[in-house]
């Protein structure tokens, strides 16, 4: 049975219950959060997050996936704030997009990664983005952006990361 992918993206969805960051390892902060259509949770579909640890407001993303119990996890749409490096988009997607160098916030949509003839994900990791402008300004911006991007409702319930604060010297 071929999953709805276009479907899902194009549906309205809650964020269930009140997802935690934790630490995956000593550079990032990660969170996991089901996604719920109609009330109901759509097993697999997760919103992931993921934050550098020692960068507060910078390095964050946020992705739809979604990860079946087995096989490999296709990855939806992501949107980067105040990434570390530098995206650049292929020869492939919207012609104003082809050849893109990104280096500010940006989204990977759905639509520019989703070939629709062939019923699949562009193959690479949403190797299609564009430029978020104007840039967001907080965490909490980036947040309402993510559920308006993503019609993903009850964002207000994913509480900043525990960032470390540089102290003397910049040195968390």
């Amino acid at each position: 049975m071929a999953l709805d992918f276009p479907g899902m993206m194009a549906a309205e969805k809650t964020l269930s219950g009140r997802p935690k960051w934790e630490q995956s390892d000593s550079v990032w902060f990660c969170l996991t959060g089901s996604l719920e259509i109609d009330g109901v949770t759509i097993p697999g579909l997760e919103l992931r997050g993921g934050a550098c640890q020692n960068l507060p407001d910078r390095a964050v993303r946020f992705q739809v996936q979604y990860q079946p119990a087995r096989g490999p996890c296709s990855h939806l749409s992501r949107a980067e704030w105040r990434p570390m490096g530098v995206h650049t988009n292929k020869a492939i997607g919207p012609p104003e997009l082809q050849m893109l160098r990104i280096s500010e916030t940006h989204i990977h949509e759905f639509e520019h990664n989703w070939l629709p003839d062939e019923g699949r994900m562009r193959v690479g990791n949403l190797p299609v983005a564009r430029p978020i402008r104007p840039d967001l300004q907080s965490f909490e911006e980036f947040l309402v952006f993510i559920g308006e991007a993503f019609r993903i409702s009850g964002m207000q319930k994913v509480e900043r990361p525990g960032w470390q604060e540089p102290g003397l010297f910049g040195i968390a």
